[in-house]
């Protein structure tokens, strides 16, 4: 009996070969484009006298700190300068435009192999509950502190129970602050409940977005309990902008500010109150009787020589333009700029102590906040003032009208001061700009502020009525910042803040040296095993060994096609453990054909017939055992998260090449064997 036409299965193992190669291809020409990297910034490095990683970072940095430093050299002749800026701007331009295209085809490499940032986050679940609450007050501003120290406490109890516990010991019904009066604390428990999981869902949304958008190659981003999530940045070298980019809020809100002579009215309100307070403070610190609130009038009284210190610093500022005195405690903190109330740097304490101060807060008029500018605004005696604004507690719109969010640099216009400076535009939808044409048209000649995170980046004056839902932030510091501004506007606001928990910098060296340790052993563990089938299984062995290296090419080919098509294949430490335990499994499935073929030999059978019976019998047996692990893969990989996740693509990928080399290819070499001759004795 002859074996079956081997064509097929030869097509079938040709197309399987071509495609790995064209997809292992990306991979090999992007280390090649590393290397050509390395070895021409160690030569400029060189020629420089400068270190290697400062020519690392000049070239991955959008300023010209490198070429800066090439042409303030004098050390250097002008042949070499020529020499190195043509390096330098090969290396920047062609070559970094190549390696860009390459690396998205290549196989992607994890946190512990190529370096970066390994976050936990915490949602701020008690901030999602202030957010929530119809109503606030003193009490529950309390509970909500009792809660946090018990959730800080211990992280690993259920913000349910903790919640309802603690209201419970208080006596008060969760419907007092939530849900409908009257409804039951399981009801609005779960009510906040549902809330608590739709914000955790839409934090992880929402990072990704922001993570996409920052340029992070294959980053990972998944739930850890029912407070946490973990990020896996891998290649991030700016923690900093990172974390920011991560932490911001992003709520987005234009506010009416408040007309002038209603500031100037509660400014004068607040003075009153608390000239009338420290005098009354003053008549008891005299009092002898007054002995159980002696303590409180002496700090009041240290208080008021504070302001009153803080006032005369503030009065012999002659640049600053006076706001109204007279027996002014918290006015005489101020200062008028250009029309805004200034605060200046010394007395900045004290009108944030002062805001804080209930006397105060009951003073403001309802429906109205003090809130600050973002940026300090520079005034002509050269100091750094921020500004404070009395605007309106509600909002007239919100970032869910937001559209887009593009980055510009301003040409001057009216505002001579913003040229070549970066502005933020903002376009909103169609029903944000027809909100916004309605407040702009009814609030001419009124100023509206744009508040980001309950700060203010600007507050124009409206000039007249703006129907195309246009408008602009400006005041951020550089291009890099405005660009993240406009990320997490564009990625839309964090329904609560998050809290970075636990936070894990790789360095780059240290995933080098992963990446040559987990290599090694691999190979060492697979040169162990070639050697072992060739002493053992003679000529068999050999067609062992093809399979098994045809496996480990399957493999990374696997996590090349995966990782390119966006379903998440990454070469992590714990995979290339993965991969050298499909080298074994491997073996292993080879191991049981070949004494199958053997036991099949002693009986008297023909080697063709021997070699079929062995296959047959054996396939079963392989195919149990690949299968189970497979399926252990899977649920890994599905549940799993991080360094389980690595280890189980690997595995999974690992076991399907080997189920196709270990029972397809080396069946197809035996066949082609033994058709071309008649063989009476197989070497095994």
């Amino acid at each position: 009996m002859k074996p079956k036409k081997l064509t097929p299965r030869a097509i079938i193992i040709l197309v399987v070969l071509l495609i790995s190669a064209y997809y292992l291809y990306p991979t090999l020409h992007y280390n090649q484009m590393r290397k050509h990297e390395e070895r021409e910034a160690q030569w400029i490095a060189l020629k420089m006298g400068v270190s290697y990683p400062f020519v690392i970072e000049g070239l991955y940095r959008e300023d010209a700190m490198l070429l800066d430093r090439l042409h303030s050299a004098t050390d250097i002749d002008p042949v070499t300068k020529s020499e190195i800026e043509t390096r330098v701007h090969n290396l920047q331009t062609n070559l970094q435009e190549k390696m860009i295209k390459v690396r998205k085809k290549a196989i992607k490499q994890g946190l512990d192999l190529q370096g970066g940032m390994h976050l936990v986050l915490e949602v701020d679940v008690v901030q999602l509950m202030r957010n929530l609450a119809r109503q606030r007050d003193t009490r529950l501003d309390g509970i909500f502190a009792q809660i946090e120290k018990e959730l800080n406490a211990k992280p690993q109890l259920n913000f349910e129970e903790v919640v309802t516990s603690i209201f419970d010991a208080e006596q008060v019904k969760l419907s007092q602050y939530y849900g409908e009066p009257g409804e039951s604390n399981a009801t609005v428990i779960g009510y906040i409940s549902k809330q608590a999981d739709d914000a955790i869902n839409r934090s992880l949304e929402i990072l990704t977005n922001r993570i996409d958008q920052f340029g992070v190659s294959e980053p990972s981003i998944a739930k850890q309990g029912n407070r946490r999530l973990v990020l896996e940045l891998p290649g991030v070298q700016d923690q900093s902008r990172a974390r920011d980019l991560i932490g911001r809020t992003a709520l987005l809100e234009f506010k009416l500010v408040a007309e002038p002579e209603k500031i100037q009215q509660t400014l004068q309100a607040i003075d009153k109150r608390l000239a009338g307070a420290a005098a009354s403070a003053e008549a008891e610190a005299r009092s002898d009787t007054a002995v159980a609130a002696g303590q409180d009038t002496a700090e009041v009284m240290d208080l008021t020589k504070t302001m009153a210190g803080d006032t005369e610093t503030a009065k012999s500022d002659t640049s600053a333009v006076e706001l109204e005195t007279g027996a002014t405690p918290f006015s005489g903190l101020l200062r008028g700029i250009r029309g805004d109330i200034a605060i200046p740097p010394e007395n900045s304490r004290a009108v944030r102590s002062y805001l804080t101060d209930p006397r105060v807060l009951n003073i403001i008029p309802p429906g109205y906040q003090f809130l600050w500018s973002a940026q300090p605004e520079l005034a002509g005696d050269g100091k750094q003032y921020y500004l404070l604004y009395l605007v309106k507690s509600e909002s007239e719109i919100t970032g869910a009208s937001l559209a887009d969010a593009r980055v510009t640099i301003g040409g001057g216009g009216d505002n001579f001061g913003g040229a070549g400076k970066p502005i933020v535009n903002l376009t909103l939808n169609r029903q944000g700009a027809r909100k916004f044409s309605r407040v702009t048209g009814a609030n001419i000649d009124k100023r509206l502020s744009i508040v980001l995170d309950n700060k203010i980046y600007m507050a124009p004056v409206i000039r007249s009525k703006i129907p195309d839902g246009r408008a602009i932030i400006e005041g951020t510091a550089d291009v890099e910042e405005a660009n993240d501004l406009a990320i997490v506007l564009r990625a839309g606001a964090l329904p609560t803040s998050v809290v970075i928990e636990e936070e894990r910098t790789v360095g780059p060296s240290l995933g080098m040296d992963s990446i040559k340790k987990g290599l090694t052993s691999a190979f060492i563990c697979a040169g162990l095993i070639i050697f072992f089938m060739i002493l053992y299984y003679s000529l068999s062995g050999v067609i062992a060994n093809v399979a098994l290296l045809m496996n480990i090419v399957l493999v990374f080919a696997g996590l090349a096609l995966f990782g390119a098509t966006g379903l998440g294949a990454t070469l992590t430490l714990p995979g290339i453990a993965g991969l050298a335990l499909t080298v074994g499994m491997a073996v292993d499935a080879n191991v049981l054909i070949f004494e199958r073929i053997r036991e099949e030999l002693e009986t008297g059978k023909t080697v063709y017939h021997s070699i079929a019976a062995g296959y047959e019998r054996a396939f079963v047996t392989i195919l149990d055992s690949n299968l189970t692990t497979l399926l252990t893969g899977i649920v890994l990989l599905q549940f799993g998260t991080g360094p389980l996740r690595g280890f189980a693509i690997t595995l999974s990928i690992g076991l399907v090449a080997n189920l196709f080399t270990a029972v397809f290819v080396t069946r197809l070499i035996f066949d082609w064997w033994t058709s071309r001759r008649t063989i009476a004795r197989l070497s095994i």
